[in-house]
């Protein structure tokens, strides 16, 4: 009895034993990953770490934008398994940082793989105050996140743009470059480079104990910083026209100054601005702000672009074989069948030759001349030649303007082409509609005696070691062929516009300056009434170079609704350039 006793003890023993062999076989070798990733679950806490976006500097190595630490607690989503103990670190959240969190939110975010963001930590006593009681916050975690940092505000928004967190369509796109907290390019530079400047980001596994305190790092991959962009912009330069048009008391308005003998963007302003560091905190402002801050007057309004065509309208008359020496008598207005169109000046000028029209910005002379020898082909020529009616190739988007003619018009207005269109066009006005920056190309193209150069506005990318990984280089745009001495004289003719035409006011002891006044009506209502309300404000236009001589600056100045060119914009331009001597910056370019 003793010894069958004894064999069913011995077996029941070896069965068990096999059975515990067994199960620790399964446990180790079938399912020994899954116990693994479970166990370092419930001590491995993985967090990302954000990159920095690269910086973006003017052309002396002054930083435009770049990104400062911002600290944020988080709460880890695998609490929310752990229902006590959750439920006492929301209660201490509320009563810490008055975080309030329903379980019934945070269930919906059971199976997030992403850390739940409660609140960013903008003072020293609150971070103080969670290092103090992390105990009491098991779960909870404290995470350093880039904010961009644009020291500049309102002077260079409107090129720089600025940048938010990522859509779905952005974490797609970029994949494990970002994660939910990144920022993202979202207008301007910010947007167009964004590839460039986005950096990688990076990981850590941390170990923690029960308390959710950390106490070693497990594995760590270290983020990557993005490349930065170097542009051709004078911080200097920028701050000069932003200051000088603020100071002049006009409601809005852009000025564009380009380098003129390489397409550099010196400097680009548009007026009124927005501080894309508060961008989002006053975003209802800025959207229900009628004068529309958020909107690019420099690239993408575009306006009649007034008298300022005239310059190279007079370039394809002296091809067109007109004289120099040919001109009208003006009485002060134009006849057309029974309708009469008038000059700016209704007394008249008298005799005007080409010199002396763009001088007096005569429109009588451009009514009889463009009529009777270019006509509205020849003139959409012409202007095209000069980059109009088109995009301009740049870094950031730019309205085309409008371009009419007897097509564009039979199938736009549903109308002929009347002869009073092409008289309206000879003086920029009428259906024709131009950017700032059309304008100043075309000054440009006077200046350099034919020859337009692509703007630029981003000279370099370098990566996070500073090595230069891109280069921009000047190129041609378009060349306008004509005889040398078609440009010479009109250039001579818009130095004659500020020395003694109708752009005296941009004339200066300190540099020589030569431009063109515009002028552009708004509504059918006489420029010259008084008290005018302002959306019925003529356009004011005024772009020149400098030094006259041998130019280095195209200076384009736009007041919207600011009315004369002569009398507004062109002491504008006026002041910017004797402050860039002043300062000296123009030595420098040299």
């Amino acid at each position: 009895m003793r010894r069958r006793n004894f064999l069913l003890v011995l077996l029941l023993s070896v069965f068990l034993y096999l059975a515990l062999v067994f199960r620790l076989f399964y446990l180790q070798i079938f399912k020994g990953e899954y116990y693994k990733n479970l166990a370092k679950r419930n001590y491995i806490r993985r967090r990302v770490v954000y990159a920095q976006r690269g910086d973006i500097l003017d052309r002396n190595g002054v930083k435009l934008a770049y990104d400062i630490p911002e600290y944020a607690l988080f709460l880890d989503p695998q609490l929310i398994e752990e229902k006590s103990t959750l439920e006492k670190t929301l209660k201490n959240l509320d009563e810490l940082f008055g975080i309030k969190l329903s379980y019934e939110f945070l269930q919906s975010k059971k199976r997030s793989v992403e850390p739940i963001l409660l609140k960013k930590l903008e003072r020293q006593e609150e971070l103080d105050k969670f290092y103090n009681n992390s105990y009491r916050l098991p779960g909870v975690f404290i995470n350093m996140l880039p904010k961009r940092f644009y020291p500049f505000g309102e002077e260079c928004a409107h090129f720089l743009g600025y940048v938010g967190y990522p859509t779905q369509e952005h974490m797609e796109k970029y994949k494990e470059r970002i994660s939910f907290q990144s920022l993202v390019g979202r207008q301007g530079l910010e947007r167009v480079f964004d590839e460039q400047l986005l950096g990688w980001v990076g990981t850590e596994e941390l170990i923690v104990n029960a308390v959710g305190k950390i106490i070693g790092t497990y594995k760590e991959t270290a983020p990557k910083k993005g490349n930065s962009l170097v542009l051709t912009i004078d911080s200097r330069i920028q701050k000069i026209v932003f200051d000088v048009f603020k100071a002049s008391g006009h409601k809005a308005g852009a000025i564009i100054v380009l380098r003129a003998d390489t397409g550099e963007v010196l400097a680009l302003m548009s007026y009124p601005s927005y501080d894309p560091n508060l961008i989002y905190d006053k975003w209802e402002d800025y959207q229900k702000d009628p004068m529309n801050p958020l909107f690019n007057r420099a690239l993408n309004a575009f306006y009649p672009p007034g008298s300022v065509i005239k310059v190279g309208l007079a370039i394809g008359l002296l091809q067109d074989g007109v004289s120099p020496k040919e001109g009208v008598f003006c009485r002060g207005k134009f006849s057309l069948g029974n309708r009469d169109f008038y000059c700016w000046l209704r007394s008249g000028h008298g005799w005007e030759n080409m010199r002396t029209a763009i001088r007096d910005s005569c429109d009588v002379y451009f009514y009889s001349f463009c009529y009777n020898r270019l006509g509205p082909r020849k003139m959409e020529a012409i202007l095209r030649n000069f980059s109009f009616g088109e995009s301009v190739p740049f870094e950031l988007p730019n309205a085309r303007g409008i371009m009419p003619n007897p097509e564009w018009k039979r199938k736009v207005k549903k109308e002929p082409w009347y002869g009073g269109d092409t008289i309206n066009m000879s003086i920029g006005q009428g259906y024709l509609k131009a950017t700032l920056l059309q304008q100043c190309l075309m000054v440009m193209g006077i200046a350099n005696d034919g020859v337009i150069y692509k703007p630029f506005l981003v000279k370099e990318v370098r990566d996070p070691e500073g090595r230069v990984v891109w280069k921009n280089k000047k190129s041609v745009y378009k060349v306008i062929k004509a005889p040398l001495e078609h440009f010479a004289l009109v250039k001579e003719a818009m130095r004659d516009v500020v020395r003694s035409g109708t752009g005296t006011m941009a004339n200066s002891p300190i540099a020589e300056i030569a431009g063109k006044t515009g002028t552009a009506q708004v509504a059918s209502i006489s420029a010259r009434r008084k008290n005018l309300p302002y959306k019925l404000r003529d356009h004011a236009w005024f772009v020149c170079f400098a030094p006259y001589r041998n130019p280095l600056f195209v200076v384009g100045v736009l007041v919207e609704h600011g009315g004369s060119g002569g009398s507004v914009a062109a002491p504008i331009a006026r002041k910017v350039i004797e402050r860039i001597y002043i300062e000296g910056i123009h030595k420098e370019l040299m």
